[in-house]
This record gives C-alpha cells, sequence and structure tokens, in this order.
C-alpha cells in the first residue's frame, strides 16, 4: 500500500510539473507574441506616416495645379505665351544619356520638392 502511494504520489507530482510547464510555455508564447506584434504595429504607424506625408504632398500639388499660377507656366512653357514688356528666350538642356534613366514617380519629377 505504501509503494502504491509513493507511486500515486509521483504520478501526481509529475501532472503537476507537465501542467505548470504547459503555463510558463503559454507566458512566454504571448511574450513573444505581444513583442512580435508590437514591432508590427510600430512598423505600420510608421507606413502610415510615410503615406499621410505622400498624401499632403499630392493635396499641395493638386492645389497648385489648379491655381492661375500653373496655368501661366503651363501656357508659357508649352505654348510660348509671354506679357507684353516681356523678351522670349529659349533654354536648350542637354541630351539626356541612352542608359539614364528617371528617377521617382512621374509627379515628384515634375514637381520637384
Amino acid at each position: 500500500m505504501e509503494l502504491f502511494l509513493q507511486s500515486r504520489a509521483r504520478w501526481l507530482f509529475l501532472g503537476c510539473v507537465v501542467v505548470a510547464g504547459y503555463f510558463i510555455y503559454m507566458a512566454v508564447a504571448g511574450a513573444v507574441q505581444t513583442h512580435r506584434l508590437s514591432g508590427d504595429r510600430q512598423q505600420a504607424e510608421q507606413q502610415v506616416q510615410v503615406l499621410k506625408d505622400k498624401k499632403a504632398y499630392l493635396e499641395a500639388v493638386r492645389q497648385y495645379v489648379a491655381s492661375d499660377a500653373y496655368v501661366e507656366q503651363e501656357a508659357r512653357r508649352q505654348l510660348g505665351y509671354i506679357r507684353d514688356g516681356e523678351v522670349p528666350f529659349v533654354v536648350i538642356s542637354p541630351e539626356l544619356k541612352d542608359d539614364a534613366k528617371p528617377n521617382g514617380d512621374w509627379w515628384q519629377r515634375l514637381f520637384p520638392r
């Protein structure tokens, strides 16, 4: 009978160790998951800020394109319009090399910061 009780106590102790190990494992796994999600959240917040900045820039470009100043600039540049008393001139830019590729999106090349 005494051997049976010792065996039963050992099994009970082993069961408690297994349950405690499970709870410790779950706590560590939860902490790791929380840390990973925190990093993902910071990364997402940075992406949101980049997109907000890009949106603000595009809104400024849209407002400028809708202005009379832009219309006058484009009329002068594309159509060669001049005001009374102004002297027209043409600037000739150097030729681009064959391997030269434009950088950035089209609106960034058209409206540099």
